[in-house]
């Protein structure tokens, strides 16, 4: 029963020929079982063999649509026809797909599209061509017993087959050193949403597989218990088993709830080693299908070894004696506030990069050490002295705050990423907007520009969205290097500043400090005086000003001092007392957040002539208004008439999520 389970009912010694099949068991021909029996393998063989080819066409599809992206991207061709093509696709395509927030989060319709096309394919190919019928076949040496063989069983090795032939580009789309961006351009963290459900897919394909084949020896196929205890006894089988335990590990420690309860550098870790062992666990299970699981081992592996030898060649050195020596790097650390720290270290062995890129640095004297390193994107310009900020959350990056002394070793691995400055036109005007330390993906932009005088003769502003107006102080030399260049106009708009609480009960501000921060970083003429707070009973928090600011604080909160040591500011509302911060987190209290869909509109409007590139970095939130009003400001018809104004680009990086 043993070899003759695995072969569907054939029997190698009662056959005088064999007829192959590319990814299956032979066939013995001509068949010499009972008449339905050699129906029903008519039917898993032709089956069988259309999976292979829909598999065959998938990729196909995969490879061709992707050279031709390739082919496209690097072509540089910017003619009306491709400019007024690209800003219709960007109006209809670009924006945020609100409706499946939940299960999706923040992505595009393009994303969302994508993988609605994938499963649509898969959908169909799962069932077309697998004829459905029931036989009823005698088994032997059990003339009282018969088997039920149905078309569940060649179901079953279909949808097994599509989930094979998709893991190659489960690596694809998760790896770091991705040849998808190499060919594309496109950052690869921007293939994670496609990782990530190309994966509950082939999750979903398994435990159909798994469930198919149960059904079948378990229940359909005579006599039992014996036939399923030598079923599952045999070595693919299980194989197969560990194959499906190690992907439920995979997918459980992949969801969000697993990545807080263990930390991300755990799931990081533990989803690179059960995918390498799962893999193996896939080719013991089946391994005619070794043609699938070859190139996504050869992937797996050469992303590693990328990685490693980026990181030997930034740190190892020949020294004069001929010896080599690997070397950390010593970084400067400057604290600001409780979360946030600049790292400035020279450039090591003139390490060359691009504008956007990032490296990813783990810090060896810390609790993790080398086993953990995070990605940041340098503030400088390459060739310069590197400068990083960092926001500590928690695990590796909390520690590194609670360090002491002023440098620390680092490991660079990197870059990567792709050059954000490529498509940058010699005429277009330049929008950058960044939420908090988002500032580091498009201040390099405004450097270079104006490091190299490409300034003159168009638009180009920053925004730059801050809880508070000290924040400022994180890059206040590269702030002073761009206000000298009078092309380039700052806007910084503070959310959470708040009155310094006094000593003693209710504080009333200074006339100066409830001013609200005007766009160029200046003060609105708009105050409230001592009289004003007597005769209201409210303090307008500072950032407060309706002209500049989508969200308005209906019922002004009162700061107050605590009573305990703490110099954490209070709010007092109806007799309760609870920390400002706090509530501006929980949403019980406005922060003040500005309107940057209407700040992209009025940045666009306000340009003579030539098309506009946004860079934009920061919170979900933020980057989904920012690429909805782009969208918007897209028109392919009017770019069509020659109206460059219409064209609005834009590059976007949301790892601070």
């Amino acid at each position: 029963m043993t070899l003759e389970s695995r072969y569907h009912i054939q029997n190698f010694t009662e056959g005088s020929a064999t007829e192959p099949h590319w990814g299956y068991a032979d066939r013995i021909v001509p068949c010499t079982n009972d008449a339905g029996s050699c129906e029903y393998l008519d039917v898993v063989y032709h089956s069988h063999d259309l999976g292979m080819l829909y598999s065959g066409i998938l990729w196909s599809v995969i490879i061709g649509g992707l050279l031709l992206w390739g082919i496209i991207h690097r072509s540089h061709t910017s003619n009306r026809i491709t400019r007024s093509i690209n800003s219709f696709v960007r109006r209809r395509l670009l924006p945020e797909f609100k409706m499946g927030r939940y299960f999706f989060g923040r992505t595009t319709r393009l994303q969302v599209l994508v993988l609605l096309c994938l499963t649509i394919y898969l959908t169909i190919f799962s069932f077309v061509g697998i004829r459905y019928k029931i036989w009823k076949t005698p088994v032997k040496n059990h003339p009282e017993l018969h088997n039920t063989r149905s078309s569940i069983g060649p179901l079953a090795d279909r949808v097994g087959i599509l989930a094979y032939a998709l893991t190659p580009l489960s690596i694809l789309l998760g790896s770091r050193e991705s040849l998808l961006s190499l060919i594309t351009g496109v950052p690869y963290q921007h293939f994670n949403f496609l990782h990530r459900w190309l994966g509950h897919i082939i999750l979903l394909q398994s435990i159909a597989h798994t469930i198919f084949w149960c059904i079948v020896e378990i229940r359909l196929y005579q006599p039992q218990p014996s036939t399923a205890k030598s079923w599952i006894t045999q070595t693919y089988m299980i194989w197969g088993v560990v194959a499906m335990i190690l992907l439920l590990l995979l997918w459980g420690l992949s969801l969000q709830w697993s990545r807080r309860k263990f930390g991300y550098e755990f799931f990081r870790k533990a989803h690179y080693f059960l995918a390498m062992v799962y893999i193996g666990a896939c080719w013991g299970h089946w391994a005619q299908l070794k043609c699938f699981m070859i190139p996504s081992l050869v992937l797996w592996l050469v992303d590693r070894a990328i990685r490693l030898i980026r990181t030997f060649l930034i740190h190892y050195k020949i020294l004069s004696n001929g010896n080599g020596l690997f070397e950390t790097i010593q970084a400067e650390i400057k604290h600001h506030d409780e979360d946030i720290i600049r790292m400035d270290f020279d450039n090591p062995n003139q390490l060359d990069f691009e504008i956007g890129q990032h490296f990813y640095i783990c810090f060896p004297n810390t609790k993790g050490g080398i086993w953990q390193s995070h990605p940041f994107t340098p503030l400088s310009l390459p060739g310069e002295k590197h400068g990083y900020l960092i926001r500590a959350k928690k695990g590796e990056t909390k520690r590194i705050m609670g360090s002491e002394g002023e440098t620390t070793p680092v490991i660079l691995t990197g870059p990567y990423g792709v050059d954000i400055m490529r498509d940058l036109g010699g005429e277009d005007n330049i929008l950058c907007v960044a939420g908090g330390t988002g500032i580091t993906f498009v201040l390099p932009v405004l450097l270079y520009l104006s490091k190299y005088g490409l300034t003159q003769g168009r638009m180009i502003e920053l925004i730059w969205v801050v809880r508070h107006q000290r924040d400022t102080e994180w890059i206040a030399k590269e702030l002073e290097d761009l206000r000298r260049d009078e092309n380039i106009r700052i806007t910084i708009r503070v959310t959470r500043e708040i009155a310094i609480p006094g000593s003693n009960g209710m504080t009333t501000p200074t006339t100066e400090s409830i001013r609200s921060k005007d766009l160029d970083g200046s003060q609105s003429e708009k105050t409230q005086t001592q009289e004003d707070v007597e005769k209201n009973g409210a303090i307008i928090p500072v950032s407060y000003n309706p002209e500049l600011y989508s969200e308005c604080p209906c019922n002004p909160p009162v700061y107050t001092s605590s009573s305990s040591s703490s110099t954490t500011p209070q709010i007092q509302m109806k007799n309760k007392v609870v920390d400002a911060e706090k509530a501006i987190e929980e949403g019980t209290e406005p922060h003040h957040r500005p309107d940057l869909g209407e700040a992209v509109k009025q940045f666009v409007g306000r340009t003579i002539n030539g098309p506009t590139m946004v860079y934009v970095s920061g919170p979900g939130g933020m980057i989904s208004d920012v690429r909805d009003e782009v969208a918007l400001l897209n028109d392919g018809g009017r770019v069509w008439n020659g109206e460059e104004r219409a064209e609005v680009r834009l590059i976007y990086d949301d790892r601070l999520e």
